[in-house]
């Protein structure tokens, strides 16, 4: 299981976009930002609620350590090509 910053279980839905920044966090990228997605760090994941949110990798945590997480965004890639 993958969990947000609060233990809140997570699905992840996709890697993230600045698109999705300016859509789910309701601001404008900065630097940061830009940084995070070039290198493939942010990820929308879907939350118990159904809620869309984006999440940096630095802050999820699951049962299965980082490799879990891993796991998960080969899966979403597989999915994609």
């Amino acid at each position: 299981m993958i969990y947000g910053r609060f233990h809140n279980p997570l699905t992840i839905v996709r890697i993230g976009t600045l698109d999705d920044v300016r859509k789910l966090d309701k601001r404008r990228p900065d630097k940061q930002d830009r940084a995070a997605v070039a290198a493939g760090s942010y990820v929308v994941c879907r939350e118990e609620d159904g809620e869309e949110r984006l999440y940096h990798q630095a802050f999820m945590r699951a049962d299965g350590g980082s490799r879990e997480i891993g796991e998960a965004l080969d899966a979403l890639e597989q999915v994609a090509s």
